[in-house]
């Protein structure tokens, strides 16, 4: 990046080991194929090469949630989960599946020979 700025940033978001929050509003940072883990303070919790990470949704919050293991560590990642949007209808947490997609595929693309 030439102005300094990381290629991703997902901010907003809860981030756990199991039931053990770490953050409540952090940050997942994907710059320059490493991904790194922030809390809400902007203290590294984690960080590790795209390549090395893996992935996947956790079914019980049908989508929302990301269990990630980075440097062998397991990390329950929910992207925008902490947002405060102007308007939510109850259940409605389409923009929180769509940061989680996201988050997903920017993973998935280093090591999927297919993308």
């Amino acid at each position: 990046m030439t102005d300094g700025r990381p290629e991703y940033v997902f901010d907003e978001v809860q981030i756990g080991r199991g039931l053990r929050p770490l953050a409540q509003h952090g940050f997942v940072i994907v710059d320059r194929g490493v991904l790194t883990l922030l809390g809400s303070d902007r203290r590294l919790i984690d960080s590790a090469p795209l390549a090395t990470i893996t992935g996947r949704p956790v079914r019980m919050t049908r989508g929302q949630t990301v269990s990630l293991t980075v440097n062998g560590t397991r990390y329950n990642v929910s992207p925008g989960w902490g947002a405060r949007p102007t308007l939510v209808l109850p259940g409605d947490m389409t923009h929180v599946r769509t940061a989680a997609q996201a988050l997903l595929h920017l993973i998935a693309l280093p090591g999927d020979p297919t993308t």
